[in-house]
């Protein structure tokens, strides 16, 4: 069984299923996006209600999401954060 599948616009879309690190490969097939390519997909979501531009967004932020939660490794429900 694969750990992505395809959206309309052909982006991977990272699965549950798998492990992590083929979770994080997936989202750094996603590619990054120009300002010019984000504004425009921003406009198209906006103006046009258009999912498959709010889907290309949300994909293309999700190695930002990746990051932030490699911050939060280690860490336990119940125990702040560690002093840096």
């Amino acid at each position: 069984m694969t750990t992505t599948a395809l959206i309309a616009n052909n982006l991977p879309i990272p699965s549950a299923l798998g492990s992590l690190d083929a979770y994080i490969s997936a989202v750094n097939r996603v590619p990054v996006l120009t300002v010019e390519d984000e504004q425009a997909l921003a406009r198209r979501y906006r103006d046009e209600e258009d999912l498959d531009a709010a889907k290309a967004l949300v994909m293309s932020h999700l190695r930002f999401v990746v990051h932030v939660a490699r911050g939060y490794s280690g860490l336990r429900p119940g125990h702040g954060r560690p002093d840096p």
